[in-house]
């Protein structure tokens, strides 16, 4: 009876800050208590941009640099907190030095920009895996420009490798090509994808030609409207469509018939209204490129909350599986969102996104035809021999795991294919076998990892003993912070070593796996057999 009563002051705080941070995206007022960490090393090179174009942006420069001055821990790490990192540290030192030291100290800073991309091009090498990303002979100026070696990479991921390979450049014909290519594919907000490294190092290319001073004050501009108030910037420009469509996921599966919350309408019309004209979805409308992920997130939401199938969303994710049943995250695309239109390649096959993908289209078929079939055959077969599968988004295997299980417990028995549901009975088995050894004191690891993993396990009750959710569920009250959200992880991967915490995310997940808990035990639960 205590951890009911723990239960339900948990959820009624988490459900509070969930609706703050919901409101907030859909009025265009996101906090930094409700956004993407702010990152060391996208601060540092937000201030040096900043820096670089200099009159004008000083004040939003100078916060910056207070706000790395204010989170050093004997250097700087990938995130708040985080051991030091010795090429961050080498950054954001430079940063700082360059900024307190005049003109001359300006001068030689803005020289060293080189070392700077160079960095950035060493974490390409570095990226999620299931991308082959360039050669680092093919990274060099004029290679990088050629359609073959660009059609590596996912077009998000393009003008960051460019604009860091202008920087390392020494070549005049080289660099001339590739800051046409920054000025073709500069976004009409002023960023380079919506990102702040992106945007940072381009306009650093840019400066370094010359001649392009106001397309570099509008990226500047952008930075400074990503900026937050605190003096430090986010990794990449939020997730706002993932926010919120995770968001009407989790609360409308508990609602009731008479139940509502104030901001879920403007929710669902946010996302009737960030849609890309070809069914697609970005991060954060109208802007950002199109991500598969995202993409399922949104139309999950929408059939949870208005019953029907978006079918050119549906439509568009069926036409965009790969050859081997799998799902990637971002596809090639036409066009500038959110006038686009998606095609292959689609970057990065994710188990993780094909598990979201499944279940978008689960959700609106409940049927099983062939897309899904071939769907399911790729997922299982990424099962490891221990049960895990691998995740390209968030560190470790607990994340992936248990999203799988919880899809394989709806899937109904067809005898039409009849060797698939033998698989799945298969699969089941050994993830919940991996799911229950990867337990230790009462969490999965992070508090997104404890979540999912609680969520993935409550339609095996019979099969779960009952110490295995209280010490899970008794773990996530202990992780909640006086304002409603939880204690970070940082274990979401931006880029390979480049880590951040979307607490939003974070609360849900919590939500869902504490709105489960209260009804745990009630007579009408079914159990699933092997």
């Amino acid at each position: 009876m205590e951890l009911k009563g723990d239960v339900n002051e948990c959820l009624a705080k988490a459900r509070s800050y969930v609706a703050e941070g919901i409101e907030q995206i859909v009025t265009g007022n996101l906090d930094e208590m409700h956004g993407v960490s702010p990152s060391p090393g996208a601060s540092a090179l937000a201030a040096l941009a900043l820096l670089a174009i200099g009159r004008g942006f000083e004040s939003a420069q100078r916060q910056g640099v207070q706000w790395l001055w204010q989170n050093r821990r004997g250097g700087w790490g990938k995130f708040p907190g985080d051991q030091p990192d010795p090429e961050i540290t080498q950054i954001v030192n430079s940063v700082i030095q360059g900024s307190e030291g005049g003109w001359r100290a300006k001068i030689r800073l803005l020289s060293q920009a080189r070392q700077f991309s160079e960095m950035i091009l060493s974490l390409g090498q570095r990226v999620v895996p299931g991308l082959e990303g360039p050669t680092p002979e093919e990274i060099l100026l004029p290679n990088i420009l050629q359609d073959q070696v660009l059609t590596k990479l996912p077009l998000y991921g393009r003008p960051v490798v460019v604009a860091a390979s202008i920087l390392a450049s020494d070549s005049p014909e080289g660099i001339s090509q590739g800051v046409n290519y920054l000025l073709e594919t500069q976004m009409s907000d002023g960023s380079w994808a919506e990102d702040i490294v992106a945007t940072s190092l381009g306009i650093l290319a840019l400066l370094r030609r010359g001649g392009n001073s106001k397309r570099a004050e509008k990226a500047g501009q952008w930075l400074v409207s990503k900026q937050y108030s605190s003096g430090g910037w986010p990794a990449f420009d939020q997730l706002k469509v993932w926010a919120v469509g995770w968001a009407v996921c989790v609360f409308g599966e508990q609602l009731k018939r008479n139940e509502t919350y104030p901001w879920l309408s403007q929710a669902v019309d946010y996302l009737k209204q960030g849609q890309n004209s070809d069914g697609s979805y970005g991060s954060t409308p109208p802007h950002t490129h199109p991500d598969l992920d995202d993409t399922s997130v949104a139309l999950m939401a929408y059939h949870q909350m208005l019953g029907k199938q978006n079918k050119q969303g549906v439509e568009l994710l069926r036409r965009l599986q790969n050859s081997d049943g799998s799902w990637g995250t971002f596809p090639s695309f036409t066009g500038a969102p959110p006038a686009v239109s998606s095609d292959f390649p689609v970057y990065i096959s994710s188990v993780d996104v094909t598990i979201h993908v499944l279940e978008a289209l689960w959700s609106f078929s409940r049927g099983q035809n062939e897309p899904i079939w071939r769907g399911l055959n790729w997922l299982i077969s990424q099962q490891d021999k221990e049960g895990g599968f691998p995740a390209s988004w968030f560190e470790g295997r607990v994340y992936s795991t248990a999203q799988v299980l919880e899809l394989l417990s709806k899937w109904r028995i067809s005898w039409e294919r009849w060797t698939i549901p033998r698989n799945i009975q298969a699969a089941r088995k050994k993830g919940l076998e991996f799911l229950l050894k990867a337990q230790n004191q009462g969490d999965w690891g992070s508090i997104v990892e404890t979540g999912l993993a609680l969520s993935g396990l409550w339609r095996y009750g019979q099969f779960v003993p009952k110490e295995v959710i209280d010490k899970g569920i008794q773990n996530l009250l202990s992780a909640q912070k006086a304002n409603g959200s939880f204690r970070p992880s940082y274990r979401g991967i931006y880029a390979k070593g480049w880590n951040y915490e979307e607490p939003l995310t974070t609360a849900l997940t919590a939500i869902r796996a504490l709105q489960r808990y209260q009804i745990i035990n009630t007579p009408k639960r079914s159990f699933l057999g092997f």
